[in-house]
């Protein structure tokens, strides 16, 4: 029997090395105490475990080098992955946007399946061991060596180390040095699905305040992007579910330039409708007329900005009403950066795809070692869509291994 190295404990390693010790020994080597630590963080420690829409419809949500998960979504798609699960005992719910969680909210119950499996099936653990270096020979891969030169040798070795985000949970970028070291080309990093900075002052007065399913539009390279979603603005710009997936698309742009940005906080209605809104009573103020449309911090901050929290629907001029509607249906947001790539919930950037053979996830620079997950140069929107990739591209990995010959 052969062995099998797979570098990293997260949804993707502990996919890769379930499928891979079907037909090998399997090694499965964690740089924490722990595995899944990262995992434990999806969905607000929920675990928001895939999406429940077709798979066909996945890869409009991949952000980036969505046609290289092909093989991947289709040859372990989210049917396959709930079907694992709940052969397994989860129990799983079907959420807003078609995200699944698990039934309890705890993301634990997914780690501990995944354990169990793992101990069914022999994988040997290793724990509080950072791979500090590949043992390649004549651009074969032999095995790894860990902190404190102890080597492991193998007939195949799977990457999953994660990219860069979230680094206390053990995907800090170190692996990208070592596979450079090799020869592999590792496509600049950027956070992804993160908050954004904004630069406008007024921002910090709506600090703390949510708005339910804002349309955000910009263009980047003359492509229009619209995303929609839910977001609150913070001390230092904007958040939220919309905000992050805003943010994926933007962050190659904002190294270079400021995005402007629009937000529509009621896409149903048009201006005219709500220019008779806000007039609907002329004897009432302004707010009382809006009075349940948005939230009324939003609207009383607003209305103070352009000066006529206290005014009657009578006595409001013309230009003032077309700036209430303004910041309404298009309020002009300047991103100028997100957060640091630490906070980020996704790492954009990694391995470079043109590298990997997408029928098989093995690198065609070095033989016998795999690829899968978030070191890979792909992201994508959340709504459980990483996780989804993790899992496919995990499984692709360790099923590429059955060829192995000892």
């Amino acid at each position: 029997m052969s062995k099998v190295i797979v570098i990293g404990g997260g949804p993707a390693g502990m996919m890769a090395a379930l499928e891979a010790a079907k037909y090998n020994e399997v090694v499965l080597v964690e740089r924490n105490n722990e595995l899944g630590k990262k995992l434990k963080l999806t969905g607000g420690g929920r675990c928001n475990i895939t999406n429940n829409r077709y798979i066909e419809e996945f890869f409009d949500k991949v952000v980036t080098n969505n046609k290289f998960l092909y093989s991947a979504f289709y040859t372990f798609t989210n049917e396959n992955l709930l079907k694992y699960f709940s052969d397994r005992g989860l129990n799983y719910k079907v959420e807003y946007d078609e995200k699944v969680y698990t039934m309890s909210d705890k993301a634990d119950e997914v780690i501990e399946i995944l354990k169990k499996d793992l101990d069914k099936s022999k994988v040997k653990v290793i724990y509080d061991a950072k791979v500090i270096d590949l043992i390649v020979e004549e651009d074969v891969v032999k095995g790894i060596v860990i902190e404190g030169g102890k080597s492991i040798f193998g007939e195949k070795v799977i990457v999953t180390t994660g990219g860069k985000s979230v680094p206390n949970t053990g995907s800090d970028g170190s692996m990208y040095h070592i596979l450079e070291k090799y020869g592999h080309s590792i496509t600049p990093l950027y956070p992804a699905l993160i908050p954004l900075v904004t630069k406008d002052g007024f921002v910090k007065k709506l600090q703390g305040v949510s708005m339910k399913d804002a349309v955000f539009s910009t263009k980047i390279k003359k492509k229009k992007i619209e995303i929609q979603g839910d977001m609150i603005f913070t001390h230092f710009g904007i958040s939220g579910p919309g905000v992050l997936k805003l943010s994926s698309y933007i962050n190659k742009a904002l190294v270079n330039e400021e995005v402007e940005v629009s937000v529509d906080f009621l896409k149903e209605w048009s201006r005219e409708k709500l220019s008779k809104q806000i007039r609907s009573n002329s004897n009432k103020t302004i707010i009382n007329n809006l009075r349940g449309l948005l939230p009324q911090n939003f609207l009383k901050e607003i209305l103070s900005m352009v000066g006529v929290l206290e005014t009657k629907a009578s006595d409001l001029k013309k230009e003032d009403e077309n700036k209430i509607i303004s910041y309404i249906k298009e309020m002009k947001l300047t991103i100028i950066e997100t957060l640091s790539i630490k906070a980020a919930m996704v790492t954009s950037g990694g391995v470079k795809v043109k590298e990997i053979n997408a029928s098989t996830m093995e690198s065609k620079i070095i033989s016998n070692m795999y690829f899968a997950g978030e070191v890979i140069d792909i992201d994508a929107e959340t709504g459980g869509y990483n996780l989804q990739i993790a899992f496919s591209t995990g499984y692709l990995a360790g099923n590429s291994t059955k060829a192995v010959t000892s």
